[in-house]
């Protein structure tokens, strides 16, 4: 999906088409992005099969560790606790931002796996729901 905002992507293909204000969020089409992305020599100039599956889970969880280290620095200010001087706000986009990576790292893992991550959400979420009695 193409955004139609009004901020100017620059004619970047990945930033236009996945804005943050786009609406909708095609997740096939961001995996396609991502891996592009990740072994163009515009991007990160990694080929997907240049890691082992345990790198791509490090890498996953690295990021996934630096998010918990955003929701100990809200503890620490719920808490009092001196920290980095940041504020709520400045933690909680850095929750995101990590959030995030976590995200881009986990499709790449799910990636080089040869597992589409789109269909294994769906499915396992329609198995659980199934398990649970849940209808919407």
């Amino acid at each position: 999906m193409i955004c139609d905002c009004e901020r100017g992507h620059n004619g970047l293909g990945l930033a236009r088409r996945l804005c943050d204000c786009s609406p909708v969020f095609d997740m096939r089409e961001f995996s396609r992005e991502n891996r592009q992305r990740c072994e163009a020599p515009s991007g990160f100039r990694h080929p997907l099969d240049k890691w082992s599956l345990a790198e791509w889970m490090n890498a996953t969880t690295g990021e996934l560790g630096e998010a918990c280290g955003q929701i100990k620095e809200l503890l620490r200010a719920r808490d009092g606790v001196p920290g980095r001087g940041q504020s709520q706000e400045q933690i909680m986009a850095g929750l995101a931002d990590e959030l995030a990576d976590t995200f881009i790292y986990l499709d790449l893992l799910a990636q080089a796996a040869g597992i589409d991550l789109a269909s294994a959400v769906r499915a396992k979420f329609n198995r659980t729901s199934a398990k649970l009695g849940y209808a919407p």
